[in-house]
């Protein structure tokens, strides 16, 4: 676990960026209807579940693996297999985590502000997140090797949460422009 423990002083990072894409997962959410809106919260549980999953991956030196694999100059093919095969955890947790608030609020007992209709763009929204994550950051990291810069464990961090949240604005404008388009049809 050794490995983890030296990317702490990224986590106030990481808190931050989750933090605004939650605001702006939020803020660009309230446009929807309630019924198609994701869970609030999605965002920040998936990048923390990925985070999770992350220290887990790189306590096996995965991480750095995958870091030197993206300036291989292998295919973008290889490079998302790779990192499919290399950060499996860390595809689980941001899975996991941003399930987690959809079941909190659609968990009987509860006052589900969202229901069970809620579950199927929140989904949407979490199979973006993971193919932003898997494929933006190859791409991200490619371009910084392509620059001539050192390309860092954190910098790998910081190009998968970067994926995840173009992944998950993404799929909020594809429920926005469905829900317009529900909108716009005659009853």
């Amino acid at each position: 676990m050794g490995q983890a423990w030296q990317f702490l002083p990224e986590v106030s990072v990481f808190l931050a960026v989750a933090a605004a894409g939650s605001l702006l997962h939020a803020r660009l959410s309230h446009a929807l209807r309630p019924a198609l809106c994701p869970a609030h919260g999605t965002m920040v549980w998936a990048m923390l579940g990925m985070f999770a999953g992350l220290a887990i991956d790189a306590s096996r030196g995965q991480l750095i693996l995958l870091t030197s694999l993206c300036g291989s100059g292998l295919p973008l093919v290889d490079l998302v297999r790779w990192h499919i095969a290399l950060l499996p955890t860390s595809n689980a947790g941001l899975l996991l985590g941003g399930v987690l608030p959809v079941a909190w609020q659609a968990a009987p007992g509860k006052r589900a502000q969202a229901s069970w209709r809620c579950v199927a763009p929140t989904l949407l929204c979490l199979a973006f997140m993971l193919v932003g994550m898997d494929v933006g950051m190859p791409l991200l990291i490619r371009g910084v090797y392509a620059a001539g810069r050192p390309v860092a464990p954190s910098s790998v961090i910081g190009a998968m949460q970067a994926g995840m949240a173009l992944g998950a604005a993404a799929a909020l404008l594809v429920l926005r422009a469905a829900s317009a388009r529900r909108a716009a049809r005659p009853v």
